[in-house]
């Protein structure tokens, strides 16, 4: 196994690893997140770490909950309603402290900016486009993803981060393989990388102006080939051809669906996703840099599952939920262990921070 330096091949073999989680992992922590009627996490999909905060996106009841280094909570950013600073939903969120701002991303074409503690700055108006899902800062821009109405419609739209203003935009193509994107963002050492779906494993750098290849997954034997699918990807067959894929995913006729991706100094990292909702399997692949080993695995050999919901340079952070806190007794100390067993079954999930070795 290794990389082709010459053309940013990674070489990936998807036989399943067996594991230690000391094998990628040096210490862990746990952060128990404090419960309280006012900070009850009902679906928390995404996290960023702050200066000695952890601001938490939840998805039912969109909003987000912040709480210190140790867990305790210090409110909520945002709020469902029609009011001032008020909205329907919304699907994502930057936190930039240098700024004393969180933006979040409605869906339906607003950002809107909150300071650090939760009060309402303004609302900034989006490019006329159909279903905001994702966003990521990019320098003095922000670069969102959106599900297209048709396949001439660009997904990407670079905007300016003050005025929302669209300065350009990227990436056309078939709606049902747009469609089951979830606007794969990611940055690192300063640089902005986009991973399309179904688009032979490869990874982009992007910039305001371009679009460059940075970097390709090939699994081999185990490649997806969309073609032999024989869809037609046109636009007067996209509701019938996109109730076909999403069928062909939950079967497993197409086995697996490339989602999160990271990188820090360390390592390249994918989720993959087999399966579909309810019944979805996530399993990651850990490149190694510095000797191209890879690992694919779902949980350790001591049945700690591994899901990042961030992805850091010295760690990543993950949540625990009540069913899986025994497996950590074997690799954490007693002290630390202790903080898991004091949790009740209807707790919120504690954060548990794994450091890379």
């Amino acid at each position: 196994m290794g990389s082709d330096t010459q053309s940013n091949v990674l070489q990936a073999d998807l036989h399943p690893s067996k594991i230690s989680v000391h094998e990628i992992f040096d210490t862990i922590q746990v952060i128990p997140l404090e419960t309280t009627d006012s900070c009850l996490l009902r679906a928390p999909v995404k996290i960023v770490v702050g200066n000695n905060r952890n601001y938490i996106l939840d998805w039912k009841n969109f909003q987000v909950f912040v709480f210190d280094d140790r867990g305790h909570f210090l409110h909520t950013i945002g709020k469902k309603g029609q009011g001032p600073g008020e909205y329907r939903e919304v699907y994502d969120m930057i936190v930039d402290e240098g700024k004393n701002q969180v933006k979040l991303l409605s869906p339906f074409g607003s950002i809107y900016v909150y300071n650090l503690e939760g009060q309402f700055v303004r609302q900034i108006r989006l490019p006329d486009k159909s279903n905001y899902q994702a966003m990521e800062a990019m320098g003095d821009k922000i670069m969102t993803w959106t599900i297209p109405n048709s396949c001439e419609e660009t997904c990407i739209t670079i905007v300016d981060a003050n005025t929302g203003e669209e300065t350009n935009s990227f990436w056309k193509g078939p709606r049902i393989l747009n469609s089951v994107a979830v606007g794969n963002f990611y940055t690192y050492n300063g640089k902005s990388y986009f991973a399309p779906t179904f688009h032979n494993n490869e990874v982009y750098e992007i910039t305001e102006d371009s679009l460059r290849l940075a970097y390709q997954w090939n699994f081999g034997k185990d490649n997806i080939d969309i073609s032999k699918y024989k869809f037609t990807f046109t636009d007067d067959n996209q509701a019938e051809e996109g109730c076909l894929i999403t069928q062909y995913i939950k079967d497993n006729t197409i086995p697996y669906l490339l989602r999160a991706q990271y990188q820090n100094s360390k390592f390249f990292y994918v989720n993959l996703s087999y399966g579909w909702f309810p019944n979805l399997t996530l399993k990651n692949v850990f490149y190694r840099k510095i000797d191209d080993k890879c690992f694919l695995f779902r949980e350790s050999k001591e049945g700690i599952i591994v899901r990042p919901e961030t992805f850091e340079e010295e760690y990543i952070v993950q949540f625990a939920f009540s069913e899986e806190f025994e497996a950590y007794q074997s690799v954490l100390p007693p002290t630390e262990y202790q903080k898991l067993r004091n949790r009740q079954e209807d707790d919120n999930p504690c954060l548990i921070k794994l450091y890379f070795k």
